[in-house]
């Protein structure tokens, strides 16, 4: 496990909400130089702590304005080939595998209840190995 310091955890909490603020923006946060905020970033990078700097799409700009989880479960000896299947399906977004009630967790924006639908009840059911699908909407995000 690594050890953070209360700098290194605000650093990365800011960076969570916005990871386009610069050296200059986050050594203003915090009264101290671009070149030493640089440095502990980079050193949580190189630690493995931040893996990479991400965007936040808001898919309704997009004309997919239905986010949803759908939990997926799979016999045993699928699993790997429905994971395979659903990388395949352009409407899935993110993949979790997970353990408990269900194998696979998905995560998906579409444009419209009936997608949802045609998603989970023809492409993700329809998938060799998947025993049950369930589609939960995302009211919002907190």
């Amino acid at each position: 496990m690594i050890e953070l310091d209360e700098i290194d955890k605000r650093i990365i909490q800011l960076l969570k909400q916005n990871s386009r603020l610069s050296f200059s923006e986050l050594a203003r946060q915090f009264g101290f130089s671009d070149v030493a905020i640089r440095k502990r970033v980079e050193k949580l990078v190189e630690r493995g702590v931040i893996k990479r700097f991400t965007c936040e799409i808001n898919y309704a700009k997009l004309g997919r304005p239905v986010s949803a989880f759908v939990f997926v479960k799979t016999r045993a000896d699928r699993t790997n080939d429905v994971l395979e299947a659903l990388k395949a399906i352009p409407d899935v977004e993110q993949i979790y595998q997970v353990m408990g009630d269900y194998d696979i967790i998905i995560k998906t924006n579409v444009p419209d209840i009936p997608s949802l639908k045609e998603l989970t009840d023809e492409k993700i059911a329809g998938i060799h190995g998947v025993l049950e699908v369930k589609p939960s909407i995302i009211f919002s995000q907190v």
